[in-house]
């Protein structure tokens, strides 16, 4: 069940082990913000460090500005309740579960700087629950991947500073000096240009395909007239082989069509494999500053309109839209019946509802939720609660997930978890990894889905996950097409 913690035996067990490959943090352990001189652009800055191991990027109004990262210091992932963890002492390979192995991370070295950067796989959700198998995985990815940084390069509208903490010394050396040489090398140095054309080998496949997506969107419309569910977010798998180097200009484009408030690149390879996470996502998932966390769920699309009359008739259209406003009502309940877990009572509030969100290429309605968590509330103790995002499993949540998991032909991976990055000392970013794409074993799997609720048209939804896959499939190159 999601309230199952480790022990308080346990958990220092775990926490020893991670001890034992990295140093705790020095007791007097400090985090700082330090300006940098630099005017560099943040595209050549990324295009260098991306060279370098553990690269990762989170991009957006979001996260405050871009944030890159590099070189960390030790590198977590879990798998089927199996845990590997990377560090200067070595690796090491246990049994635990991935919200007890961040739990452990937080009880061996929170509190004195420093990210834990990457994902949380939609299939962690097993861990928490009693359910069904989940659909075949073809992709290998672990469930959890997150990397320790000690630093963080920042740039927003006042230029760049170095986030970074003392509490491993001997990691970063004068990680200030490199920095600040680094942007005055890239001073002049203009982004890289992505090549033309396609970037994929085809066919393009759909799993399952668009006529069994249909048909899954008019079986669960029976399962809510029979009282089974709700809502349930039922998603298809898009995927194609990739061409050779074809992932980080795929990224490049993506960056540029669809600019969003949660985007990020991981560099998920290991010596054997090249893999990457690519994600454009709107939606925040979970945010917290100073012991309030908000969530912004959103439900309900229109494409963006030719013009402008067409466009604000898009827009009008959609928050006029009863089954839209419904699909989100409840999803807001869902996720403040999430929050109330570990919110101080009487806190969790809807902060707006409805709200109007215009992107590059959709319009939809968002709300705001928000609490103030209770006292002694981690990281680990708030996804407990929470995850998966209420916005990509429906209501009531337990049930629909199981209910997606039978009609789905592939696991989730991490496209439709969280990503973005859970700070030492308590902040934490995460978004919901919709409009997220998986590079691996030269393939790239894009998935896209939507809320089916009680008046949901099969072939309505079938035209949603399209209109949600437009700008992912116009930057691998392929042209529009009914097909898919």
């Amino acid at each position: 069940m999601w309230s199952d913690r480790p022990t308080a035996a346990r958990r220092a067990r775990l926490a020893d082990r991670l001890r034992a490959l990295l140093p705790p943090p020095r007791p007097a352990a400090r985090g700082a913000k330090t300006p940098l001189a630099g005017a560099a652009a943040v595209e050549p800055v990324a295009e260098e460090l991306r060279q370098e191991p553990g690269f990762a990027w989170l991009d957006g109004a979001g996260w405050g500005g871009a944030r890159l990262y590099a070189r960390p210091l030790a590198v977590l992932s879990a798998r089927n309740g199996r845990a590997t963890v990377d560090g200067p002492g070595g690796r090491a390979a246990f049994a635990a579960r991935g919200l007890d192995l961040l739990d452990a991370a937080l009880a061996a070295w929170g509190g004195a700087g420093g990210e834990l950067v990457g994902f949380l796989g939609y299939e962690l959700t097993w861990e928490l629950e009693e359910l069904p198998p989940p659909p075949p995985d073809d992709l290998g990815l672990p469930d959890l991947h997150l990397a320790l940084y000690p630093t963080a390069l920042r740039r927003d509208a006042r230029g760049w500073t170095l986030d970074s903490t003392d509490a491993w010394p001997a990691a970063g050396g004068d990680a200030r000096i490199a920095a600040e040489r680094l942007l005055q090398r890239l001073a002049r140095r203009a982004a890289e240009a992505p090549p033309e054309g396609p970037l994929v080998r085809p066919p393009l496949h759909s799993r399952p395909l668009p006529s069994g997506f249909a048909d899954a969107v008019a079986r669960s419309v029976g399962r809510i007239a029979a009282g089974e569910i709700f809502q349930v977010n039922l998603c298809r798998r898009l995927e194609t082989r990739l061409a050779r180097r074809a992932v980080w200009p795929l990224w490049q484009r993506l960056r540029a069509a669809s600019p969003a408030d949660y985007a990020a690149f991981l560099d998920l390879s290991t010596p054997r494999r090249a893999r990457a996470l690519l994600s454009v996502s709107p939606e925040c998932f979970l945010a917290v500053r100073d012991g309030v966390v908000e969530s912004r769920p959103i439900k309900g699309t229109r494409p963006r309109g030719a013009d402008r009359r067409s466009d604000a008739a898009l827009a009008r259209e959609l928050l006029e839209s009863g089954k839209d406003r419904a699909e989100l009502a409840m999803i807001v309940d869902v996720v403040r019946n999430d929050l109330g877990r570990v919110a101080v009572t009487g806190s969790v509030e809807v902060a707006a509802h409805a709200e109007l969100m215009t992107l590059p290429t959709l319009h939809h309605t968002v709300s705001r939720v928000r609490a103030r968590l209770a006292p002694g509330t981690n990281a680990a103790d708030l996804l407990r609660a929470s995850f998966p995002p209420a916005s990509i499993s429906g209501a009531p949540k337990i049930r629909a997930v199981a209910v997606a998991a039978a009609e789905e032909e592939r696991r989730r991976g991490p496209a439709m978890g969280a990503v973005g990055r859970i700070a030492l000392s308590g902040e934490l970013d995460l978004s919901v990894a919709i409009r997220t794409a998986v590079a691996a074993r030269e393939r790239v799997a894009y998935h896209t889905g939507g809320g089916i609720v009680a008046d949901s048209d099969p072939e309505a939804e079938l035209e949603e996950t399209r209109v949600k896959a437009r700008a992912f499939l116009a930057a691998l190159g392929l042209p529009e097409a009914g097909a898919w």
